[in-house]
């Protein structure tokens, strides 16, 4: 029987076999549309600031990482069927194979059988779990440029922006454009989308230098509960001494940062903010 050691060893890699049922996966496009049709309909409903902005966009970034668990749900399915596909020298084909000849020999009763197999796979399903926990918030939070920018869209924003702009650093949203930016930065916004804080935000100062001093966006996608501990009165101030505003769930806002002025709700930032910012895009 192989060693853990060296089924895990397969597991994992740009090659292994968690790699390949990732590709069972869909991308972030195709997450972030199926999670837009499940929440909006098709057609989809329409977003507007006077009411549902924020709830739509909450629930956008919610479902979709139950989307999320449930395509890797039946990636696990596929192991058998992937496993036996691999190299013959494989240990996790080999182990799959062995697993069979337990099936097929009829020598044991059915609960023997079972033991016996769950034995053999569990290290497989064991690595191939602690493969995708290491990596699943951030794969499945890879959406929310895609609902910021169906939400800009829809509020009247297309062709106002344009998406992972390298600048010094790649931002997610730049208004209006490169040109602009070349021409004359102070007239631009920029925006950066996370999904927490904990997701290196110190980094977002490196990429955001290039601004030197401009006023920038940080919206972090998290859950109320997430933010609880993870949005701290320190790092807004943090944030703040930076020139950064921090974009969050009107609740957030609402329940923890009514005061605060560099902590703005969703709705505050799409549908206050932007509208006053855009005047600033227009080219002479």
């Amino acid at each position: 029987m192989s060693s853990w050691e060296e089924i895990a060893k397969e597991v994992r890699g740009t090659k292994g076999l968690a790699a390949r049922l990732r590709k069972r996966i869909p991308n972030p496009a195709k997450l972030a549309a199926e999670a837009q049709k499940r929440i909006l309909g098709d057609p989809p409903q329409k977003v507007i600031c006077d009411g549902n902005l924020n709830k739509i966009l909450c629930n956008l970034f919610d479902i979709e990482y139950q989307i999320y668990l449930e395509f890797e749900r039946k990636a696990f399915d596929d192991i058998v069927d992937i496993a036996l596909g691999l190299d013959n020298g494989s240990h996790i084909r080999q182990t799959v194979e062995e697993s069979l000849q337990i099936v097929q020999g009829g020598s044991l009763s059915p609960n023997e059988v079972l033991k016996q197999i769950s034995k053999n796979l569990l290290p497989i399903h064991k690595a191939v779990a602690e493969s995708f926990a290491q990596s699943r918030k951030n794969r499945a939070g890879g959406s929310a440029q895609y609902h910021v920018e169906f939400v800009l869209n829809q509020l009247g924003y297309a062709g106002k922006y344009e998406k992972a702009r390298k600048l010094n650093g790649t931002v997610d949203f730049l208004f209006p454009n490169l040109k602009t930016w070349e021409q004359d930065r102070r007239r631009c916004t920029i925006l950066s989308v996370k999904r927490s804080l904990r997701e290196r935000y110190k980094q977002v100062f490196e990429e955001l230098a290039i601004t030197r001093g401009l006023t920038v966006y940080l919206m972090v996608t998290e859950t109320e509960k997430e933010a609880e501990k993870d949005i701290t009165d320190k790092k807004v101030g943090t944030l703040n001494s930076q020139n950064i505003y921090l974009v969050v769930r009107d609740e957030i806002k609402a329940e923890r940062f009514s005061k605060s002025a560099n902590v703005r709700g969703f709705t505050e930032f799409f549908c206050k903010d932007l509208p006053s910012l855009s005047s600033r895009w227009e080219v002479d």
